[in-house]
């Protein structure tokens, strides 16, 4: 799962819980190594434990999404589908969750920003684009998903065939959207159940 994926796993157990997760679930990529060894406060690992997690649940064999794209994408298959829950869940996500994305998207960057600075070199850039272009609500126009897969295709390693993937989400819309949201929601689930 992508950014916004990611959030809304930890806004849900932040609320429930009263735990702080937010920030090291967004920027668990950016955290390498063991959990004991990184410089950052016990009460941030927290969500590097959860991003770890969710990407684990991810990565599981009979994941929803990940088997329909394996053929097309191959090893880019958990990409596309990482990107592709973020586009369905922006796009329905007053249906999903009875709330206005705009307002949650400002709430998750507030949060992020507050821990400016202890960002890890790397996640500023990054961070900063994805403020910059409101990109956790733009996730539902596809015309910015295809920028965003045509930019992450310059950035690794035989990538071309990432700019193929909105042709491919758009041929199959119906069937990768129920997936999309089917598998967010069996993730969110058992992500939930495991931390707690």
């Amino acid at each position: 799962m992508n950014f916004l994926a990611h959030s809304l796993i930890s806004l849900e157990i932040d609320t429930k819980t009263n735990q702080q997760t937010l920030y090291g679930n967004f920027a668990g990529d950016f955290y390498k190594g063991l959990i004991q060894n990184l410089d950052l406060a016990d009460d941030l690992k927290g969500g590097v434990i959860l991003h770890r997690l969710i990407d684990k649940i991810c990565d599981r064999q009979d994941s929803f999404t990940t088997e329909l794209l394996r053929n097309n994408f191959g090893r880019y298959k958990g990409i596309v589908s990482d990107i592709m829950i973020d586009h369905f869940l922006a796009k329905h996500f007053q249906a999903l969750f009875g709330k206005d994305l705009n307002a949650v998207q400002r709430r998750i960057f507030q949060q992020i920003n507050q821990h400016r600075a202890i960002f890890p070199e790397n996640f500023i850039p990054m961070f900063n684009w994805l403020e910059s272009r409101n990109a956790l609500s733009s996730y539902a126009d596809l015309e910015f998903l295809e920028r965003v897969f045509i930019g992450m295709s310059s950035r690794v390693k035989k990538g071309e065939i990432l700019r193929n993937a909105v042709t491919e989400i758009w041929q199959n819309y119906t069937l990768l959207e129920e997936a999309a949201i089917q598998e967010f929601f069996t993730v969110k689930d058992r992500a939930t159940r495991e931390l707690s």
